[in-house]
């Protein structure tokens, strides 16, 4: 008596079978689907998780020409009902080009706590804001459009405030915010959550702009900035 025991299939793998039997080209139903993988209750969304290893689904969606209830497969991708192992997905890149472009539209500031670039955080003497473009949304398919960029500092993108300190716990925040002197304040407050960013004055956004500069140029201007106070005066 053999002591073998089969090998265990999951729900993708078993959909993928399937489709594999139906072909490239070839349009099925959803009733066949059903019936094609019997016991897997959802071989619908089975099906759909296939298309992120390369199998091409068409419906009436991306093609008018099925029926609602139809499918066709375009493409077959990763046989994983033959044992084939997904290929690791490739990092997005989002091109020097682009990022520039997400920072401009920025207005070089971080878009989560509105800190500019080279700025030196309140809480910590001498650590500059260091500005870096990522991916809002990094799910498949990627997408580098720039409607899909966010440009954060370090800190922010870390998912931290502070070095070697963890983010504040939100009832903590709330205290804090509920306990302003002033309803001004809070209004104030409420406005910047709604905004998601800091408002930020002229003159705050020609020191971020300073602060850009090379330190022999950041004297330069301070020197002559002074010497027109001076005459001003």
């Amino acid at each position: 008596m053999s002591d073998e025991r089969p090998v265990r299939r999951s729900s993708k793998v078993k959909v993928a079978e399937f489709l594999a039997a139906v072909g490239e080209g070839n349009v099925f139903t959803k009733l066949q689907l059903f019936e094609g993988v019997p016991g897997v209750a959802q071989a619908d969304r089975r099906m759909r998780d296939l298309r992120d290893l390369g199998w091409q689904i068409d419906n009436y969606k991306s093609d008018p020409r099925l029926h609602p209830d139809e499918y066709r497969l375009t493409a077959i991708g990763t046989r994983i009902d033959l044992g084939e192992q997904p290929k690791e997905a490739p990092r997005p890149r989002i091109t020097a080009a682009r990022r520039r472009e997400a920072l401009e539209r920025a207005g070089f500031v971080c878009q989560s706590c509105g800190i500019g670039a080279g700025e030196v955080y309140a809480d910590e003497d001498g650590h500059r804001a260091v500005l870096s473009v990522h991916l809002a949304d990094p799910g498949p398919p990627v997408n580098t459009e720039l409607s899909n960029l966010r440009v954060e500092c370090q800190r922010c993108n870390a998912g931290t405030r502070g070095a070697g300190r963890a983010a504040p716990a939100p009832e903590e925040v709330l205290m804090r915010a509920s306990s302003l002197s002033t309803r001004e304040d809070k209004r104030r407050l409420y406005r910047l959550m709604q905004s998601g960013r800091l408002e930020r004055d002229e003159v705050e956004l020609i020191f971020a702009e300073w602060l850009r500069l090379s330190r022999e140029d950041r004297v330069d201007v301070m020197l002559r900035f002074a010497g027109a106070l001076i005459e001003e005066d």
